[in-house]
């Protein structure tokens, strides 16, 4: 978390006429302040103190000012930079965005002493020494007597400013430069829809004040406007497809929660890939791996966290007092925020982990039928608590219709053979050893006794830690919706919608699944297991009541008997098991046989997540498509892997 030192002044200086003067006063303010503020340092960083950590053992430590996270003009403030120079490096004003040569030296941080010392000798001479050196004449920099401290090193990559609202911002300008805002704007509006997208019903290029998260939307959808078209004049798009895939390759890295040496080599060529194929760039993206080998992952030092805390620390603790002598009280209510913070944690805490009967009750120590302790009172249950693993799959308690009739589901939902493929499925559960003949003889001697199934329109899916470590803390939610055209408040049709997934395949042969990658912990090692996804769109989720299940089921034992829900899918293919050369992405179609969709009943559990298809529009958008109508109209998609970040890390 993050703590409040102090506020630090706004003041203009506008009494100052000279623009020149008042930009340096206010810049040795800031310093001065920041001095005062860090003051302790200069003596506990050499000498140290005591730290007691959360189990209560007393450590000895130093502390030293690691890191400064900030955007561009705080980097050249805090450094004492010039606008247009890299903060961290002498690199020169035309060479930046001209390599990528990630190994380039900092700049000499003895060199800028010497000069900062020269300020006894006089204005002049004190003037030109940091002139030579290559920084502003700063009185005293904060950071001047700061011990093992090296202030440009120090700097940090910005995710924020940098990336989304810097590389990203001009990328988008570049691409509706190069294809044309008409074209860019018919195909963000024909997108289907998906759970982690956001759905530019209006194009892009009317955004106006586009901010961090937009351009973070932006950045899941920008790849697959491009792929399919070529640039005015018949020339091939190949060079500028892969210039941007390498480009979202390096956002995507660049945010990993861990990184290894080859997630760094691969950091590294997705910029000289990015380099091949362009010829502007932004020149800090060569200092991120070496910030991440000394700092850790850049969500460690993310300004999209820090510029929250003006709202946090500041606007609300503002609102809070009565406007007079406001500083007193803004500290004194966060104070009071942070203590209250901490108590309820304690009581939460306390609460999980107190025991309901004393050790010496006959009762303690026993655990109940589930394997579970008796003698331990839980409050809820504890998102990560090793005794209540989260629910990866959630599903409401009534369904969202009591029943769907066999015929019904065919023309609603779109699941045209639900009456075969679940006799299919039940013939398949009853005797898992018949051939794929024998599965379709035996399925037609499989009657239901049932007029219809209870229908669900929503799947919640808890995502999983892809890399297997156990860091994501938060464990995201995945939405995937079933649900047909329905008619809203006012009398309006409201499109039906039915998404696509991923679903796991356990057979290595398969030749319709793509290779992925997820985690798996095998005590303290780390396992990357290759597994196969499989695409399909739902088109129905449902369950066999539960009173025909002994019925259907006579083979079955009771605790393998399929009592969860089930989804009725129509399968895709893969038109190659690798991905596109250029753009990096596989390419599906339906799986047809003698014209018609392939489909089949799986359970839910199977249900990775959900998956987001980019259409392949061609030369130009077909006009007659729609969001709602694309992933029935179009031939041919592609599986976008920047629908989010743990997407990426399964499928790229």
């Amino acid at each position: 978390g993050q703590i409040l030192l102090a506020y630090l002044p706004t003041s203009r200086l506008l009494h100052i006429p000279n623009k020149a003067a008042r930009r340096r006063t206010l810049a040795n303010l800031f310093h001065a302040c920041m001095t005062r503020i860090l003051s302790p340092l200069s003596v506990l960083g050499v000498s140290g103190m005591h730290f007691t950590s959360g189990d209560g053992i007393v450590h000895r430590g130093h502390p030293i000012l690691a890191t400064f996270v900030g955007d561009y003009p705080e980097q050249l403030l805090v450094t004492g930079c010039k606008t247009g120079e890299c903060p961290k490096c002498n690199v020169s004003r035309g060479e930046l965005g001209s390599s990528a040569d990630t190994s380039r030296p900092l700049r000499d941080l003895g060199t800028i002493l010497d000069a900062l010392a020269a300020i006894d000798e006089g204005p002049l001479a004190f003037t030109r020494a940091c002139r030579s050196a290559g920084i502003k004449p700063v009185q005293h920099p904060f950071w001047e007597d700061l011990p093992y401290t090296n202030i440009f090193a120090a700097i940090t990559p910005d995710i924020l400013h940098q990336l989304y609202q810097g590389v990203i911002k001009h990328l988008v300008t570049w691409l509706q430069t190069a294809y044309g805002t008409e074209e860019i704007d018919a195909r963000c509006r024909r997108l289907p829809p998906n759970h982690s997208l956001r759905h530019f019903a209006n194009g892009i290029s009317s955004m106006s004040r586009v901010t961090g998260k937009e351009h973070q939307d932006l950045s899941r959808i920008i790849l697959g406007l491009i792929i399919d078209r070529e640039l005015p004049g018949g020339l091939s798009s190949a060079r500028l497809v892969r210039s941007t895939r390498a480009l979202l390759d390096f956002l995507y890295l660049a945010q990993y929660p861990c990184h290894t040496t080859e997630t760094l080599k691969l950091l590294d060529e997705a910029l000289i890939a990015f380099h091949a194929n362009k010829q502007v760039f932004l020149h800090f993206l060569e200092h991120y791996r070496r910030s991440i080998e000394l700092f850790g992952t850049t969500d460690n030092y993310d300004t999209q966290y820090s510029e929250r805390l003006h709202i946090d620390f500041t606007k609300q603790a503002y609102r809070a007092s009565n406007r007079k002598d406001e500083f007193a009280q803004m500290t004194a209510w966060l104070q009071r925020k942070e203590k209250v913070l901490r108590h309820s944690k304690y009581i939460e805490w306390h609460l999980r982990t107190q025991q309901r009967m004393q050790p010496s009750d006959p009762c303690a120590g026993m655990h109940d039928a589930h394997g579970l302790p008796t003698d331990i009172f839980y409050l809820g249950r504890p998102r990560n608590d090793a005794y209540f693993p989260p629910q990866r799959i959630t599903m409401a308690r009534h369904p969202s219709v009591k029943s769907v009739r066999f015929n019904d589901a065919a023309h609603k939902y779109g699941a045209t053979y639900l009456r075969d493929a679940l006799a299919r499925f039940v013939a398949e559960r009853n005797n898992p050893g018949l051939t794929a003949h024998q599965v379709e003889l035996a399925s037609g001697g499989v009657y239901f006794e049932f007029p219809g199934v209870p229908t669900f329109h929503k799947v919640k899916v808890a995502l999983d830690d892809v890399q297997g470590l156990g860091i994501v803390h938060t464990q995201p939610q995945d939405v995937v919706h079933a649900r047909p055209s329905r008619y809203g408040k006012y009398g309006k049709e409201v499109p039906g919608r039915f998404d696509t997934v991923l679903i796991r395949s356990q057979d290595p042969d398969d030749m319709h699944a793509i290779r992925g990658m997820h985690g798996e912990t095998n005590g303290p090692t780390l396992i990357l297991c290759t597994s196969g996804f499989r695409v399909a769109q739902v088109r129905l989720v449902f369950r066999i009541p539960p009173k025909k299940l002994a019925g259907l089921f006579p083979r079955v034992p009771s605790p393998s008997c399929p009592q969860g829900h089930l989804a009725y899918v129509e399968w895709f293919t893969p038109s190659s098991r690798a991905p596109h050369p250029d753009h990096g992405l596989y390419r599906f179609t339906r799986l047809m046989r003698r014209g018609e969709r392939l489909a089949s009943i799986v359970p839910v559990e199977e249900i990775e997540r959900s998956c987001h298809l980019f259409p392949i529009f061609g030369a130009v958008a077909p006009r007659e498509w729609s969001s709602d109508t694309v992933l029935e109209r179009c031939e041919a998609f592609l599986l976008n892997a920047f629908a989010d970040w743990y997407m990426y890390m399964l499928v790229s």
